[in-house]
């Protein structure tokens, strides 16, 4: 599926690309759920108590790439591990995405008397924590994202009408797309600089990433490749911690090379609108640097969460 992302906005990103999410077997296993419950179009699986976390996945991915962090945080807090929907089996929802995500997040809160989370978000889940930290800093503790940001890395520079145009063309593609053919791509696609280190994992996730729907899919890439949310990032007054995954021999025979600190320059510019923001490098890493970097991420986010209370 990267492949027609990268046709379709090739010529608007050069140095980085979408990648899309995946899923496991090899891979941690989640703890069992204290309760679960829908909250609109999302559905929300609860484990532990203590101060409110709350996990978005990225795109066709669900809580099972947070089961590490889970696992570890759970004894000390309240997580509230999200499905989106058209994502890890559930069904789609009606379009505008972000939109409907934003309205049921905000009601999730009030029914269930979450008080000032602090998200945690990967990819699209962590663009999504930043659209909602534009909406209402005051409603939250801390923002922490992995690999996302406030508009697709690489086309930062294209218009509006460019970014509309390839988001058309991507999601195009994709909504065609069969379970099979979907799960085709994953095979590669997570073994790739854009997916996880390990090979076992990155098999046994692309078979979760093919549980999700083609069409909801392409609905929540077109939604994302359009959004940009810089100009409203200085609404953003709660802490933000930014991770970035770095992993230099997938450069190797690149056309275009970088280092880390130069990766972590370029993810702090797109950022720079946000008055507390912190951008953090795992190495080596993927795009899945939870995955990868189990004991680094944690690290890093609990010193967050420590600092954000």
């Amino acid at each position: 599926m990267i492949q027609l992302v990268r046709a379709a906005t090739a010529s608007l990103a050069a140095a980085f690309m979408l990648p899309l999410a995946s899923s496991a077997a090899a891979l941690p296993s989640l703890p069992a759920a204290d309760a679960q419950f829908d909250a609109g179009s999302l559905h929300v699986a609860r484990f532990g108590h203590g101060g409110a976390i709350v996990l978005l996945p990225g795109l066709t991915a669900g809580p099972w790439e947070f089961a590490d962090l889970i696992r570890r945080f759970s004894p000390r807090y309240t997580v509230y591990a999200v499905s989106l929907p058209g994502f890890d089996g559930r069904a789609g929802a009606a379009p505008p995405l972000f939109d409907g995500f934003a309205r049921d997040f905000w009601s999730m809160l009030d029914a269930q008397k979450i008080v000032r989370p602090v998200l945690i978000g990967h990819s699209l889940g962590g663009t999504l924590s930043l659209l909602l930290g534009e909406q209402h800093p005051e409603r939250l503790r801390g923002i922490a994202a992995i690999d996302g940001l406030p508009i697709l890395p690489g086309i930062e520079r294209a218009t509006p009408e460019q970014r509309a145009a390839a988001a058309q063309q991507a999601s195009t593609q994709i909504a065609a797309l069969t379970h099979q053919q979907l799960l085709d791509y994953d095979k590669a696609y997570m073994n790739s600089s854009g997916g996880v280190l390990d090979s076992e994992q990155a098999a046994a996730a692309a078979a979760l990433a093919a549980n999700s729907d083609p069409p909801t899919t392409a609905q929540w890439l077109r939604e994302d490749l359009i959004a940009d949310l810089r100009p409203e990032l200085a609404k953003i007054t709660v802490p933000l911690l930014e991770i970035v995954p770095f992993n230099a021999p997938d450069l190797a025979g690149a056309p275009l090379s970088f280092t880390e600190e130069q990766k972590v320059g370029y993810y702090r510019t797109l950022l720079s609108g946000a008055p507390n923001v912190q951008v953090v490098s795992v190495s080596p890493a993927r795009h899945f640097a939870m995955l990868d970097q189990p004991e680094k991420v944690f690290a890093i986010v609990d010193a967050f969460l420590t600092q954000a209370r």
